[in-house]
């Protein structure tokens, strides 16, 4: 048995399991508020998207993903996402938009380690 993995499979049980629970409100991107720039802050709701969208039931591969993120975005984030979806169009995904998200955001100067090590990977 290995734990640890979302499955499809472990992902619709838990989604079973916590309808009753209150999950607050992700927050939106705004282009325009600093905090942004902070890869910290940025992988930070990354990461509780990618929890959220789990424990709803919903795969980080399904397109259901793309139009959901498209509603936590504005200003500069929105219109990079529209960009992303036009030029990608069915290759387009969480995961790409997420590095497209990132590069928009977080200087290249940034010296965030952790980042290029996965990046290299």
């Amino acid at each position: 048995m290995t734990t640890g993995i979302v499955t499809s499979e472990t992902s619709s049980k838990m989604s079973k399991r916590i309808k009753g629970i209150k999950i607050d409100a992700l927050e939106n991107v705004n282009s325009g508020d600093k905090k942004w720039r902070d890869s910290q802050y940025l992988d930070t709701w990354v990461n509780a998207i990618q929890r959220w969208l789990s424990m709803k039931g919903i795969r980080l591969e399904s397109k259901k993903v793309l139009n959901f993120i498209g509603f936590k975005l504005q200003g500069s984030a929105l219109t990079s996402y529209n960009h992303h979806l036009i030029k990608e169009k069915d290759k387009a995904s969480f995961f790409s938009f997420i590095l497209v998200l990132r590069e928009c955001f977080i200087p290249s100067t940034n010296k965030d380690l952790l980042w290029k090590e996965w990046e290299a990977a």
